[in-house]
C-alpha cells in the first residue's frame, strides 16, 4: 500500500528523511528537472521575516542557514533544540518554508512560522477609577465588597476553611504563579512583596541576563494587562489595600513576553522554558503558569515547551527537568523522575465564536472561558470542545499600574477569568503540591457550579468554578490521575514517520483532544483523561495548521481495519491512569492515499495519422516512464494511445508496491512527452485522489516538445489556474 501527496503548499514540519533539492540545486540523478521551490501558504498571523526551526544538533545550524541563503540565527532555546531565524532580504516566511521543504538540509527537525499572538484587548466598559468601600469579608481589603466575582465563587467561605484542624486556611502560601504576559508593575502597593525574580523573554527591558528583579515595574509604563491579571490571581490580602487576589498569599513570577502589540511563538516558548528551567539560578520555578493570550497558529516550539512543563520532562530529550525532580510529595530528589509538574491555565479567547485558539487548544491545558455577573457565559467568550471550566471575566476589578494614577480598574475578557482559575489552582497546590495537571483539572471540573446546559457544554465547560466546593474536596485529597497518550503515524509503505498530521481523540463522537505529529511522527497528549478513545488520524490538515493549507480532497484518513468498503474505521486507544511520558499508552497508525493521473487530448480521427502523446511520470529514483518506456513499477499505465482516434487518453495508477520518494531524493513528477506528436494540441489532466476528482486544463502542448519542456508548461498552467498545485507527487 502507499501514501501519495500532491505537494501544494509545502510542509510546515519536515520529514527528516526527505532530501528533495530546490530549483537551483543540481540533481545527481540526471533524470529530470530541478524541483521548483513553492512558497508555503500561511493563513495565521506571523512574523513575515522570521521562522522557527527545530534542529537535531547545534552543529546542523550552519547547513540549515546556508540553505536559506544568508539567514541568521537571532536566538536559540538549546534545551528545546529550537532557533529563531531572521530571513535574508527578499525572502519571507512563506518562501523560506518552501525552500526548506525542497532542500530539507541535514539536521532539520521542523520549520514553522513564528506565529503572532496579539496583545489582548480588554472587553466591555473598562476605564473608570474605583473608589473605596467597606469590606464585607473576613479580609480588611477595602474594595473587596465590590468584588462580585469573589462572591459568586464563594471566595470568602473558601478562605475561612480550616484545612487541617489547626487553623491553616487556603491562601496560596508557598505556591509560585508565573504570569506569562505584558510585564507587571510590581511596585503597586497591592502587589509589592509578592514577587520572586522573573524573566524578560523580549529583552526589551535591557536587564542583566533578562532577569526581572522582584518589585520592579516591568510594564514599561506602557502595558496594563499583566498588572490587572496579576492582581486577580494574587493581589495581597489583609493588607488594608484595595482588593485581594484569589490566592492572596501566593508568590508571583513575572514572565514578560510582550514588548509591543504582539508576541510570538518563539518568545512565549523562551519565557516558559526560562521559567521552568530556573534560568536565573535562584532555585525557584513556577508551580502554575497562567497565559491570558492566544492566536490561531499551532506551533511546535510552544507545544514542546508546554508539554515539558506539563510532564516535568524535557520532551525533546526525555530527561527530567532538574528543578522538578526535587523530592516533592514524598518523591526522591535527583532520581530522574519528576516529583511535581506545572499546571497551565490559558484563556479561551474573546472572539465569541466556536473555534480553537492556541495555546488553549493544546492537550493538557486548562482552557478557561468567561462568565458574567448574571452567572451566564459572557457574550464575548470563545467556545469549543477543549474548554475545561469558566470563571468570572466581566467587569472584574483588579490592580492597575500606578503610573496611570488610577491603581484599580474594572475590565473584561477571558484574560480576567484565566487568573481567577490560576488562583484556584494555587489553593489546591498549597495542600497538594505533587498533584498533576489532570488531577487539578478534575478537581476544578468536579466542583464547578453547572451554570449552562446540564453536564459539559462548549460555552462554559464543566461550569463556573466554586472555590468553597473546591477546597472542601481538596481537604479529602480525593484526586483522579490522568495519563499520557502517544499516537505514532507513519507511511503504510516504508514506515516513514509523517509530521504535521492531525490526530484527534474522540469519545461519544465528540473530539476531546487534538494534537499534531512532530518530526518523529508522534502526536503527544500530555496528562489527559483516562479512558477509551476513538482515534482519527488525518493527513495534511487544511484547518488551523496554517502551512498545511492544501487541497481538501488530498486529505486522507487512517482506516484502522483496512477495509475500504465500510468507510473509515477509527482506531481505538485506552489511556490508563498513571501512564506518563516515559511509558505512554501508544497506538501506531498509518496513512495511505489512492491516486490516478489521466491525460486526455484530441486525436486525428485518422488511423493512418497518429497524434501520439505520452503521459510521462518521473518515478522516484527510476527516471521518466511512459506507456512506451516503462522501467517503473508493475506496468502502472493502462494503455499506449497513439492518438489515431477522435479522442485519446492515457492513465497512470500508482501500484501498491513502489519506491517511497521520501526515502529517496526525488518526488514523482507529471509531464507529457510530445516528441511523436503530429500537431500542436491541448490536454486536460485529471487527478483522482482519495475518491475525489479534479480536472485541470486545457493546457497547450507543442508538437515535438519533450518531457522537460512540458513539465515546465504544465507546472505553469496548473499554478496559474489552480493556486497551490505544484505538479509534484511525494510518494510515501
Amino acid at each position: 500500500m502507499r501514501k501519495i501527496l500532491v505537494l501544494l503548499t509545502g510542509l510546515l514540519l519536515l520529514a527528516a528523511c526527505s532530501t528533495t533539492p530546490n530549483t537551483t540545486s543540481s540533481t545527481s540523478q540526471g533524470s529530470g528537472p530541478a524541483i521548483p521551490t513553492q512558497p508555503v501558504a500561511i493563513t495565521a498571523d506571523h512574523v513575515s521575516d522570521q521562522i522557527v526551526i527545530g534542529y537535531q544538533n547545534s552543529g546542523d545550524l550552519p547547513e540549515i542557514l546556508s540553505a536559506l541563503g544568508g539567514a541568521r540565527v537571532i536566538d536559540t532555546i538549546p534545551g528545546l533544540k529550537a532557533a529563531l531565524v531572521e530571513l535574508p532580504s527578499g525572502t519571507n516566511a512563506s518562501l523560506a518554508l518552501g525552500i526548506l521543504r525542497a532542500k530539507n538540509p541535514r539536521g532539520l527537525r521542523y520549520a514553522q512560522p513564528n506565529f503572532k499572538h496579539p496583545l489582548p484587548t480588554p472587553q466591555g466598559t473598562a476605564v473608570t477609577a474605583i473608589g473605596t468601600a467597606a469590606a464585607q469579608t473576613g479580609l480588611n481589603d477595602p474594595l473587596e465588597a465590590q468584588k462580585w466575582d469573589h462572591d459568586v465563587m464563594q471566595a470568602a467561605d473558601a478562605w475561612a476553611t480550616d484545612m487541617d484542624g489547626q487553623g491553616t486556611t487556603p491562601d496560596g502560601s508557598g505556591v509560585v504563579i508565573g504570569i506569562v504576559d505584558t510585564g507587571i508593575d510590581a511596585t503597586h502597593p497591592d502587589l509589592a512583596g509578592a514577587f520572586v525574580q522573573g524573566y524578560d523573554a523580549t529583552g526589551c527591558l535591557n536587564l542583566a541576563n533578562n532577569v526581572i528583579p522582584p518589585d520592579a515595574d516591568a510594564s514599561q509604563r506602557q502595558f496594563i494587562h499583566g498588572t490587572h491579571v496579576a492582581g486577580i490571581a494574587a493581589a495581597r490580602g489583609n493588607n488594608s489595600q484595595g482588593v485581594a487576589g484569589v490566592a492572596y498569599n501566593a508568590t508571583l513570577m513575572d514572565i514578560k513576553v510582550f514588548c509591543g502589540p504582539f508576541t510570538s511563538d518563539f518568545t512565549i516558548a523562551q519565557g516558559v522554558w526560562a521559567a521552568i528551567t530556573d534560568a536565573d539560578g535562584d532555585g525557584i520555578v513556577p508551580d502554575i503558569l497562567t497565559m491570558s493570550l492566544g492566536g490561531k497558529g499551532y506551533g511546535q516550539v510552544v507545544k514542546d515547551a508546554l508539554d515539558s512543563a506539563l510532564t516535568g520532562y524535557d520532551v525533546t530529550t526525555g530527561q527530567a527537568l532538574p528543578a522538578y525532580d526535587d523530592g516533592t510529595g514524598g518523591g526522591t530528589a535527583g532520581d530522574g523522575i519528576p516529583d511535581r509538574t506545572v499546571t497551565i491555565t490559558v484563556a479561551m479567547g474573546n472572539s465569541s465564536q466556536d473555534e480553537v485558539q492556541y495555546p488553549a487548544g493544546y492537550p493538557g491545558i486548562i482552557a478557561v472561558g468567561a462568565t458574567n455577573a448574571q452567572d451566564q457565559k459572557a457574550d464575548f467568550s470563545t467556545s469549543g470542545g477543549h474548554i475545561s471550566v469558566s470563571a468570572p471575566g466581566e467587569d472584574i476589578l483588579s490592580t492597575w499600574p500606578t503610573w496611570t494614577g488610577q491603581y484599580y480598574y474594572r475590565i473584561s475578557g477571558t484574560s480576567m477569568a484565566t487568573p481567577e482559575v490560576a488562583g484556584a489552582v494555587a489553593l489546591i497546590k498549597q495542600f497538594l503540591p505533587a498533584a498533576t495537571p489532570y488531577e487539578i483539572r478534575r478537581l476544578l471540573e468536579s466542583t464547578a457550579d453547572d451554570i449552562g446546559p446540564p453536564g459539559f457544554d462548549r460555552g462554559t465547560g464543566w461550569g463556573r468554578i466554586n472555590l468553597k466546593k473546591l477546597v472542601d474536596k481538596v481537604k479529602t485529597a480525593q484526586t483522579e490521575k490522568g495519563g499520557v497518550a502517544k499516537v505514532t503515524v507513519s507511511t503504510e509503505n516504508g514506515g516513514l514517520p509523517l509530521p504535521a498530521v492531525d490526530v484527534q481523540l474522540l469519545q461519544n463522537g465528540k473530539v476531546k483532544y487534538l494534537a499534531k505529529t512532530n518530526d518523529q511522527g508522534e502526536a503527544i497528549f500530555a496528562d489527559i483523561a483516562p479512558g477509551t478513545y476513538e482515534v482519527m488520524v488525518s493527513g495534511q490538515d487544511i484547518t488551523d495548521f496554517s502551512a498545511m493549507a492544501t487541497w481538501p480532497f488530498e486529505r486522507t484518513s487512517w482506516d484502522s481495519d483496512g477495509d475500504p468498503n465500510n468507510g473509515v474505521t477509527p482506531g481505538t486507544l485506552t489511556v490508563n491512569a498513571g501512564s506518563d511520558i516515559t511509558a505512554p499508552d501508544t497506538l501506531p497508525a498509518t496513512l495511505s492515499t489512492t491516486m490516478q493521473v489521466t491525460i486526455e487530448w484530441a486525436g486525428t480521427g485518422d488511423p493512418n495519422t497518429p497524434n501520439d502523446l505520452d503521459l510521462a511520470i518521473l518515478e522516484a529514483g527510476l527516471g521518466w516512464n511512459t506507456p512506451k518506456v516503462s522501467s517503473g513499477q508493475q506496468s502502472p499505465f493502462n494503455q499506449d494511445d497513439d492518438g489515431t482516434g477522435a479522442t485519446a487518453s492515457e492513465t497512470y495508477t500508482l501500484p501498491a508496491s513502489h519506491t517511497p520518494s521520501e526515502a529517496t531524493s526525488w518526488p514523482y513528477i507529471v509531464s507529457v512527452d510530445a516528441t511523436s506528436a503530429s500537431q500542436d494540441t491541448q490536454i486536460t489532466i485529471t487527478v483522482t485522489m482519495n475518491g475525489t476528482t479534479k480536472r485541470f486544463g486545457p493546457i497547450p502542448i507543442a508538437k515535438g516538445s519533450d518531457v522537460y519542456t512540458n513539465y515546465a508548461a504544465i507546472l505553469s498552467a496548473l499554478l496559474g489556474g489552480n493556486a497551490g498545485f505544484t505538479n509534484l507527487l511525494t510518494v510515501y
